[in-house]
């Protein structure tokens, strides 16, 4: 069989810049390494170059905007001169899997309604916990190499991501399961297919240990960035509160955390959004945000938006208002601004997960000249 090096390529910049890939993935990206020596020299000058490149100080402090522009202008001049190495695009932080056409359709009543973590995880909503379809709820908040579930389900729960393997794919492994990822983290986690499901802060995620059927369905509220596995005879369905994704593999990302609203940002592939007897053709590097009783608007893809797989939130010019709809998702702090005046200033700047979210209102204070203070638990802006 002929070697598909575009394939290899895009390997090669999962497993460097995302640091994950399924079995399989590795396995065909070990043996091209193996077989070709050329294709490894390139990969370990892709490993050498991301290892300069993340530690470089502006990378550390990318609240500095200056910082932060001319580290985006040095990776788009390296993309142009290598266009193989789209590991460094700050647009394809993840490189996508094989296009294919995506459809959005609405939501089949059966599965209409705003999905919300299960009533048993609600309580305690700041721990990251799987619920079985049995209602047995799975601490992940530690990692653990071998969780063995009811079914015999083997569950592995490490760098902050969830893998799994069933014994046969008969039984309940077609249930339905109910992954809560709360506010202040992000997790990801490998389908039965193989389908890798980015999931940011305060998303709920629920899926089948094992796909049967005809097509592969899972639900997600929130937001998520997939790489969907190739399967021509089983498309892949991603349900959202205001619609569905149909995909046969490819990457992209969705964000319906305003209610009433999902918006499908295409990194490669096609799609195709029905509402309202319209349809639009979205093409790569497109983006399309339908509001519930509004219709649809066609847009760029905003490469800021995807900046959350790295943990990184981009504001540009951004009001307060909306800066107050992140914080909580990001720090697991209830916000409240006391000024009206205040929520329309606006910052431009970044926000870094990983850092306290003191060095965040700094910046806010600086720029802006909005004092903020706690009182009951909650973060006042003022």
């Amino acid at each position: 069989m002929e070697l598909d090096r575009d394939r290899i390529h895009q390997l090669m910049n999962e497993k460097v810049v995302m640091g994950v890939i399924n079995e399989t993935d590795e396995q065909l990206l070990q043996n091209a390494l193996q077989e070709y020596p050329e294709l490894k020299t390139e990969f370990e000058q892709l490993q050498q170059e991301y290892a300069i490149w993340s530690s470089e100080p502006a990378i550390q402090q990318l609240d500095n905007e200056a910082a932060f522009t001319q580290i985006e202008d040095k990776l788009k001049e390296r993309k142009l001169r290598k266009r193989k190495s789209i590991a460094f695009s700050m647009l394809l932080v993840a490189a996508s899997v094989t296009a294919f056409v995506v459809f959005i359709y609405p939501l089949f009543t059966s599965h209409s309604g705003k999905i919300k973590p299960p009533q048993d995880l609600a309580a305690n909503n700041k721990t990251l916990q799987l619920q079985l379809s049995n209602g047995e709820v799975i601490d992940l908040s530690a990692p653990k190499d071998s969780i063995t579930v009811t079914g015999g389900t083997q569950l592995r729960n490490s760098n902050n991501a969830l893998s799994y393997s069933t014994k046969d794919n008969t039984g309940n492994t077609e249930q339905v399961n109910k992954l809560w990822v709360p506010p202040g983290m992000d997790y990801h986690i490998t389908l039965s297919d193989g389908t890798i499901v980015f999931l940011n802060s305060a998303t709920a995620l629920r899926f089948p240990f094992h796909f049967s059927g005809n097509t592969r369905e899972v639900f997600l509220d929130g937001e998520a960035y997939l790489q969907v596995a190739k399967d021509h005879n089983r498309p892949f369905i991603l349900h959202t509160p205001n619609g569905a994704v149909q995909v046969l593999g490819t990457s992209f990302n969705v964000n319906t955390y305003d209610s009433g609203r999902v918006k499908v940002s295409l990194v490669e592939g096609a799609v195709s959004f029905a509402a309202a007897e319209k349809q639009t053709i979205l093409k790569p590097g497109q983006a399309i945000t339908y509001l519930e009783n509004k219709g649809t608007t066609l847009t760029a893809l905003n490469e800021n938006e995807l900046l959350w797989i790295k943990g990184r939130y981009k504001l540009d010019n951004t009001p307060m208002s909306e800066i107050t709809r992140v914080l909580p998702r990001w720090y697991g702090v209830k916000v409240v601004i006391d000024n009206p005046a205040i929520a329309e200033k606006k910052f431009t700047g970044t926000i870094l997960k990983a850092e306290p979210i003191q060095e965040f209102l700094d910046a806010i204070k600086l720029t802006t000249g909005a004092d903020s203070y706690y009182k009951d638990g909650v973060l006042h802006i003022r």
